[in-house]
C-alpha cells in the first residue's frame, strides 16, 4: 500500500481546506486584532484625559467606584476584583492614592482584621474634576458614531464582555 507523502498528502488528510482554514483564522484573528487597536486608542485618550488630573485609569477606577459605594468604602480585595488586578497590585494603587491625599484605610466595623478604603473629600473632587474631563473626551470620539452603531457596538461587547467575564471566573 503506497502512502502519499509531500504537500498534497498533508492537505487531502485536512478536514477543512487551508484557505477556509485562513479567512476563520482571520475572523476571528481581525476581531481580536479590532478589539487590542481600539484598546490601544482607548488607553491613549484615557492617558489624555485623566493624566491631567495626575491619575492613571486604574485609579480613577478606584475612585469613581468609591464615589458610588455605600458609605463611600469598600474592601481591597472587592476594588481588586472589580478593577481586575492581583490584590498585590491594589495595595501598591491604594498606597499611591493614599500619599496623594484621595483615599484613606479605615478599620472595618465588621471584621477587626480587615480594612476598608475611603474616598476622602479631596479624592471626591478630585474624581468630579477627572470625570467631566474623561466624559468630554468621550463623548468626543462618541459623537463620530450615530447612536444606531453606538447603541450596537455596546450591545456586542456587553456580549463579549459576560464572555471573558465567564472565562476569567471559570480558571
Amino acid at each position: 500500500m503506497s502512502t502519499a507523502s509531500g504537500p498534497d498528502a498533508r492537505v487531502s488528510r485536512r478536514r477543512i481546506p487551508r484557505e477556509a482554514e485562513d479567512r476563520t483564522d482571520m475572523g476571528i484573528l481581525g476581531v481580536f486584532t479590532t478589539l487590542a487597536r481600539t484598546g490601544l486608542f482607548l488607553e491613549a485618550l484615557q492617558r489624555d484625559c485623566l493624566g491631567k488630573h495626575g491619575l492613571a485609569f486604574t485609579e480613577y477606577s478606584v475612585l469613581r467606584l468609591l464615589q458610588r459605594a455605600p458609605e463611600r468604602r469598600i474592601a481591597p480585595s472587592l476594588l481588586a476584583e472589580k478593577i481586575v488586578c492581583t490584590t498585590g497590585a491594589m495595595t501598591k494603587l491604594v498606597d499611591r492614592l493614599e500619599r496623594s491625599q484621595a483615599v484613606e484605610r479605615r478599620p472595618d466595623p465588621l471584621d477587626r482584621r480587615g480594612v476598608l478604603v475611603a474616598i476622602t473629600d479631596e479624592g471626591d473632587a478630585l474624581a468630579t474634576r477627572a470625570a467631566e474631563t474623561y466624559r468630554v473626551g468621550r463623548e468626543r470620539v462618541l459623537g463620530l458614531l450615530d447612536d444606531r452603531d453606538a447603541e450596537q457596538i455596546h450591545d456586542h461587547l456587553g456580549r463579549l464582555l459576560g464572555a471573558l467575564e465567564t472565562d476569567r471566573r471559570s480558571r
